[in-house]
């Protein structure tokens, strides 16, 4: 009988900048004003639910060895996923090394992005990485759905393409 206990891996996330973001607008009109305003493609996915709770979620892969960035409500009805004063409604996160130069470029673009009040980079306490680690989770589930869907098409693909080859040598016969 092995007694040896399996550990628990929590990422640090030192790779990721956490931004905090005072903002009125919704969360569609906040990720186009933040796409237009640093060319991404940010797409709302599933929600973030926690503890019953619906946050929404937005996302964007600038592809392999490259930036992912999220854009999380913080604030839905009266229930907050994560309290800081001064008060945030969102993050938006930037997972992966940024050089210095660029760091700031995107922290002047975003402050200067209509809608915004105040954005801001958030130190990391332990109760920011119970949260960016909810987040994680919940952004490889996404992934995972979303290639599961791709694999599924791939399957009615190959499907479609050998209904076709067998409709043609019947044809053919």
């Amino acid at each position: 009988m092995n007694n040896t206990k399996e550990k628990i891996q929590i990422a640090s996330f030192d790779d990721t900048l956490v931004v905090g973001v005072n903002s009125a607008l919704v969360d569609y009109k906040l990720a186009w004003n933040i796409n237009a305003k640093l060319s991404l493609d940010l797409a709302r996915y599933d929600d973030i639910v926690f503890e019953g709770v619906p946050f929404s979620f937005f996302y964007y892969s600038a592809g392999e060895n490259y930036n992912v960035y999220n854009l999380v409500s913080l604030v839905y009805r009266d229930k907050v996923l994560y309290s800081h004063k001064p008060r945030l409604d969102y993050f938006f996160l930037i997972q992966n090394t940024l050089s210095a130069e660029r760091q700031i470029t995107i922290m002047r673009n975003l402050r200067e992005t209509e809608g915004i009040g105040h954005a801001f980079v958030l130190e990391k306490d332990r109760n920011l990485r119970q949260v960016l680690e909810t987040i994680a989770i919940c952004e490889q589930q996404m992934i995972d759905k979303k290639k599961q869907l791709n694999d599924i098409k791939a399957v009615r693909q190959q499907m479609r393409e050998r209904e076709a080859q067998l409709a043609a040598l019947r044809a053919q016969s």
